[in-house]
């Protein structure tokens, strides 16, 4: 059945490849240069800062993204959330 739902007791997920993986970070630029550089991974571009007129609500601006490339071809997305995108505490 190719919508069955994983059996967790099976020790599988049935997850082959994963097209994209987030990663939530307090200090973007810290985490930019820490993959940049170690880990050697493709920054797919600038980071980005959310702007007040793109985001709802808009205490979530200041949220910051980048992205990267790990060698298997994954999307990388690290992201430094503000506001109600920011876990409590």
């Amino acid at each position: 059945m190719a919508n069955a739902v994983p059996d967790p007791s099976a020790g599988t997920i049935g997850l082959d490849t994963a097209a994209h993986v987030g990663m939530s970070v307090s200090d973007l630029d810290r985490s930019v240069a820490f993959y940049r550089a170690p880990a050697g991974l493709d920054f797919l571009g600038p980071a980005y800062t959310f702007r007040t007129e793109e985001v709802s609500p808009p205490d979530v601006a200041g949220t910051e993204v980048a992205y990267f490339t790990d060698p298997d071809g994954t999307n990388l997305e690290i992201i430094a959330p503000r506001g109600g995108f920011a876990r409590p505490g």
